[in-house]
């Protein structure tokens, strides 16, 4: 059975030179934007919440599901994600996303086909934002969280890509008050729920976030020279 996919697609481009929204970003590769991925892979199990340019996103895929982010330029993804799941059942889980990736085929294949019920990706990647969630675990568990600069080379970065239940995710919002509405989905995880989440690592590769031209040339390189062998 196939989750429902939330995508966090509301705020600008980092990259403020461009005004592209960047869930139209076609993959150099498959040619295919990156709400088509979502929809390939989750059909109409799809939420989008759109903010930034939202009309033109909605004129080019006119009957995607949506919510919209009203305030997206004064919030953090933690409020688009909060405006999502008013309108989703207690009881269902829900698999949440940043529209920021090119993501590959074989990672939506493992992470749908995945159990479990508390998951969030992860990566060891060493090139990561000052705003970077890292994660610390032991035997595959995760301990505690935190911002900035990766203090242990072993502590992965979260991806913001998660799975949970909506009643957890309302839990979280309404025990932050207002606050949520600064916060990246991943930092309304309460530390000790932490512990109940089973990890996700991407070690091959199969997430690429794009933030401006440079990441999507770089994103290109690597699918070219694979592609090659």
């Amino acid at each position: 059975m196939i989750n429902k996919a939330i995508i966090l697609a509301a705020g600008e481009s980092y990259d403020t030179q461009d005004i592209f929204p960047k869930i139209l970003l076609k993959n150099p590769i498959t040619k295919k934007t990156i709400l088509d991925n979502f929809l390939d892979h989750y059909g109409k199990d799809s939420l989008f919440v759109l903010g930034f340019r939202s009309l033109s996103i909605l004129n080019a895929y006119p009957d995607i599901n949506v919510v919209l982010n009203h305030s997206w330029s004064t919030t953090k993804s933690a409020h688009s994600l909060a405006l999502a799941v008013e309108c989703l059942p207690s009881n269902q889980i829900v698999d949440i996303y940043s529209g920021d990736y090119f993501i590959e085929k074989k990672f939506f294949e493992e992470f749908q086909s995945n159990i479990s019920n508390n998951l969030i990706v992860a990566s060891f990647r060493e090139d990561r934002s000052p705003q970077a969630c890292n994660l610390v675990i032991k035997d595959n568990k995760i301990l505690s969280k935190y911002s900035g600069k990766i203090l242990d080379t072993k502590h992965p970065e979260s991806l913001g890509i998660i799975r949970t239940s909506v009643s957890n995710i309302k839990n979280w919002i309404f025990s932050l008050s207002d606050k949520y509405r600064s916060l990246y989905a991943t930092d309304i995880i309460p530390d000790e729920y932490l512990k109940k989440f089973n990890i996700f690592i991407d070690d091959d590769d199969q997430i690429h976030e794009i933030n401006n031209s440079n990441d999507f040339l770089k994103y290109r390189s690597l699918r070219n020279a694979k592609n090659q062998y």
